[in-house]
């Protein structure tokens, strides 16, 4: 169209007045398109931080109920051994996790709608494992896997909370350093929960070994 209008404009000559009125028109056209073009993706920016940060602030928000919920299963568990100990054991489990409904996913990319998507599907996942380790588990251990799981689903939330603010260009958190202090207790008890877990399950062979390599009832089978 631009290619036919100069053709035109080039046969008319450019300087009657029906040339510099259609070039002024073309002009102005490219002028507007611009603008709007510019308005739009101002408002897409916007919106996408906007959306950002509602998401960051739910993920962030959820961290601290992990929290609660670990100080809970731990109270659980320090009750004494007995009937309290499975009811108080019963009130502890992770914590349901959903974004806000008015979330505008379109104005993201796939690779962050991909990330983000996936946490909730991860929170449940790791609930139902704890719901079926109940069945057959001690309570006490219920309470610790109770915490290893928020643990973990905590980090994992103010992780991802950072990635989504950095990613979208949104403002910093404004309570960083409490958010800092949380992540180096809550990295530090899964350290030392895995460490603890790999422990239990090294012992039992190093029994056997021990078993293993006891001559003393085959010595006492020969004496006799």
């Amino acid at each position: 169209m631009s290619q036919q209008l100069l053709q035109h404009l080039q046969q008319l000559g450019w300087d009657t007045p029906l040339s510099l009125a259609l070039a002024s028109a073309a002009v102005g056209s490219i002028v507007t398109l611009a603008a709007i073009t510019t308005s739009h993706s101002r408002q897409r920016r916007r919106q996408r931080w906007d959306t950002a940060l509602d998401l960051a602030l739910s993920l962030e928000s959820y961290a601290p109920s992990c929290r609660t919920m670990m100080h809970k299963a731990a109270w659980a568990a320090a009750e004494p051994v007995g009937p309290t100990t499975g009811e108080a054991s019963k009130g502890v489990s992770l914590p349901t996790f959903s974004y806000p409904e008015r979330i505008r996913w379109d104005v993201l990319s796939r690779k962050a709608i991909s990330e983000l998507r996936e946490y909730p599907a991860i929170v449940h996942s790791a609930r139902e494992y704890v719901d079926a380790f109940r069945e057959f588990a001690d309570p006490i251990d219920v309470c610790e896997q109770v915490e290893y799981e928020c643990s973990k689903a905590a980090m994992s939330a103010l992780a991802l909370a950072r990635i989504t603010r950095r990613r979208h260009g949104a403002v910093a958190l404004k309570f960083g350093a409490k958010v800092s202090v949380m992540e180096r207790e809550l990295s530090d008890f899964i350290a030392k929960a895995e460490a603890k877990g790999k422990a239990s399950l090294e012992q039992p062979t190093q029994f056997n070994l021990e078993r293993s390599t006891d001559t003393r009832p085959f010595k006492q089978a020969i004496s006799a």
